[in-house]
């Protein structure tokens, strides 16, 4: 009897071990599929400047926190056209996955490996542009949309190209990781709105301000690069997604990112026609896109 249990406990013990294996394989790739297992952004602390909002609002110095998540918030966004009930993201749509999906749209993402250093080249094989590192100026980890490939390459936008151009990142599985998301953004500039799909589905649209007389929104294909939150910003609100693409006209001194696009929120009203270049979203707006698109998301901005 002694010997019937002793197999017993031992069977027994084997597949609860089992089980904790498989169990362990499957919440791995469900982190990795939700775009876990990627380094953490570093917080880097920059001064805004003081000046005069475009609203005409004084706003005095302060400090922004940069490569880091926005607050999030317990209600969807007010205005959206179709969104979800809740503003965390849905489970059922991870914002990374490991392999292209075998239906619907999806877009690839290149991301540098950690301690990385990778030539951004003009064409496969071509001159240098720039070596790239394993995180952008704002401290987030280097990620970028890829518009376009070739055997053993990558085309991407980049922040260092000028806009409309694509740059190449040999495939090195060494030295970069590569992924995919069903997400993408689409600015309407003519409507005044900004569109978040999954795949062919709508999740939100929702008014924005775009870029005034003189300092028009430049149109084209963006990626998102960073994330940064700031603390009550007149200029930003609560965060702003940053983007690989520049505005054409030279901004105040002081400026964060220099002339780099962004999607940011505001603290004022949305809809107009008056920003200096940049896609000025509400913190709701802003809190319930950073719950959702990785970096590397691409953008499409329609004139």
């Amino acid at each position: 009897m002694n010997g019937v249990s002793e197999r017993l406990n031992t069977a027994l013990g084997a597949l609860v071990a089992a089980a904790l294996v498989v169990g362990a394989f499957v919440l791995l790739f469900h982190v990795l599929d939700s775009g876990g297992g990627t380094p953490p952004a570093t917080i880097v602390r920059v001064q805004v400047p003081a000046g005069t909002t475009p609203t005409g609002k004084k706003a005095t110095p302060g400090h922004a926190a940069l490569g880091t998540k926005a607050p999030q918030s317990g209600a969807a966004p007010q205005g959206a056209t179709a969104a979800p009930a809740s503003s965390g993201p849905n489970p059922a749509e991870p914002a990374s996955l490991l392999a292209r999906p075998t239906r619907g749209p999806a877009f690839e993402i290149v991301r540098i490996r950690e301690g990385a250093r990778v030539d951004l080249e003009t064409a496969p094989g071509g001159p240098v542009v720039a070596k790239l590192g394993d995180q952008t100026e704002f401290g987030s980890p280097a990620s970028f949309s890829v518009v376009e490939t070739k055997p053993g390459w990558l085309g991407v936008t980049a922040p260092e190209l000028p806009d409309g151009e694509i740059g190449w990142i040999a495939r090195d599985p060494n030295q970069v990781t590569v992924f995919w998301t069903r997400y993408s953004l689409h600015a309407d500039l003519a409507g005044r709105s900004l569109e978040l799909r999954y795949g062919h589905k709508l999740v939100g649209r929702w008014p924005v301000t775009v870029g005034g007389p003189g300092t028009e929104t430049p149109p084209g294909r963006y990626g998102v690069t960073d994330g940064v939150a700031f603390h009550e910003s007149p200029y930003y609100g609560c965060c702003a997604l940053a983007l690989s693409g520049h505005q054409d006209q030279e901004l105040p001194a002081g400026w964060i990112g220099g002339n780099r696009l962004a999607i940011h929120g505001t603290p004022g009203s949305v809809g107009g026609a008056e920003s200096l270049g940049c896609i000025r979203a509400t913190d709701e707006t802003m809190r319930f896109l950073f719950a959702r698109v990785p970096l590397g998301t691409p953008v499409f901005v329609a004139a």
